[in-house]
């Protein structure tokens, strides 16, 4: 509560200076969020369960009574957000800007703990431009869609937000951007769980370049993103313990990504083939292929492939106006290129087969009040996995949500 009070005094005291820094503005925004939801099944979730992954897999009891078929129902406003725009004086040439923004949706004992969203400064030149610090991961944040559940259409589209140091060039509707990144809050798996320091122990970091071009409504891209984890820094063998020296687990995951949007209506979708993309919040990871003689491990990537579409429509009325969405994603498990021999390190079920998502909802907006419902049903098949992992004698168990949001913008 301590560190909440302090950081809005802070950012009303930066907002009550301007006026004497005559190189600074400032500008306080965000928003109080309430946000209700209603399962039918146990699911894979974070943040309270509202940031929603996908139903867990059926787990019968003595009397084959499935205990994961279990309702709940939450109402939170842990992501009511907090954010300060900074524009600022010229440096070498180029406009500066920055941004701080957090909300209440961190991790700790208590699910209330203020966490840092993004905090970065840019410079901006006529074509260039570098922006350092924490901010949405570019392989996602060029292109988002337009569902207001907090999952933001993950697992089937990429969703982070890291550390990075981000290069754009710009010119005639041509952007072409070169990412380094670490991870934080958005991590990989390995044998210590979910953890930054397989990133890190890496040193190299993960890389990410894109392509886009922008035409009025019109907006396409490419891109590719790069990351080689370091799983264990030391082992056993036979009784001793050695430093590791394997090689690196290496992932490579491209994108392609395409939007139109007039006054009415829009569309947008992305395909992403994902190779050890879990810190992406994507459904994959990586196993162990081959243990040598002297007790170090190969590695294999597991692979999934899929993508979403989604389809807006804006109706103006007399106060404010309503908004229809339609969310569609799937993803399919590809399995691995080798045998798993070993331990599987990936986020979602190793048994997963397939998921999908259809998802409409309706938002009404008048001044700075949202009231929006969503249905969002997801269905997973759950097979048996062969040495590959890649699965056979699919079921499927499917998880109705229904959310509700009130949202007071500012």
């Amino acid at each position: 509560m301590k560190k909440t009070l302090f950081i809005v005094a802070l950012m009303t005291m930066c907002i009550g200076s301007s006026k004497a820094q005559k190189n600074f503005d400032f500008k306080l925004y965000g928003f109080i969020r309430n946000y209700a939801c209603f399962d039918t099944r146990e699911s894979y979730t974070s943040n309270s369960e509202q940031f929603y992954y996908m139903p867990k897999d059926e787990k019968p009891d003595a009397n084959g009574d499935d205990i994961n078929e279990q309702p709940n129902m939450m109402l939170l406003s842990i992501t009511t957000r907090l954010g300060l725009n900074i524009t600022g004086p010229e440096f070498l040439g180029a406009k500066t800007s920055a941004k701080i923004e957090a909300d209440f949706a961190g991790f700790g004992t208590s699910n209330t703990v203020l966490r840092v969203r993004q905090a970065y400064a840019k410079m901006d030149w006529t074509k260039h431009s570098v922006l350092l610090g924490q901010a949405w991961h570019p392989m996602m944040g060029d292109m988002m869609p337009d569902v207001f559940s907090l999952e933001t259409g993950a697992p089937f589209t990429p969703f982070s937000r890291t550390p990075q140091l981000r290069y754009d060039y710009k010119n005639k509707g041509f952007t072409l951007t070169a990412t380094a990144l670490y991870q934080f809050q958005y991590t990989s798996y390995g044998p210590k769980g979910a953890s930054f320091d397989y990133a890190r122990n890496a040193v190299v970091p993960e890389l990410y370049f894109q392509a886009m071009y922008k035409n009025g409504g019109f907006q396409a891209g490419i891109g590719v993103d790069l990351l080689a984890l370091k799983p264990r820094q030391e082992f056993e063998h036979n009784g001793a313990t050695y430093k590791c020296d394997e090689d690196f687990v290496t992932g490579i995951s491209p994108t392609v990504f395409a939007s139109y949007k007039n006054d009415r209506w829009g569309v947008k979708g992305r395909f992403t083939y994902a190779q050890n993309a879990a810190h992406l919040s994507m459904i994959s990871g990586y196993g162990v292929t081959n243990t040598l003689a002297n007790g170090e491990q190969e590695y294999g990537t597991i692979n999934s492939a899929g993508g979403w579409v989604d389809v807006t429509y804006k109706q103006p009325l007399k106060k404010g106006h309503l908004t229809f969405c339609c969310f569609a994603g799937y993803t399919k498990n590809l399995g691995c290129q080798d045998d798993i021999t070993g331990n599987i390190y990936m986020r979602g079920e190793k048994n997963m087969d397939y998921m999908w998502r259809v998802a409409p909802s309706v938002l009404y907006t008048h001044n700075a009040m949202q009231i929006g419902i969503e249905y969002n049903p997801t269905t997973v098949a759950y097979g048996t996995p062969d040495s590959q992992y890649k699965m056979s004698d699919a079921h499927t168990v499917t998880n109705h949500r229904i959310c509700a949001m009130l949202k007071y913008n500012f």
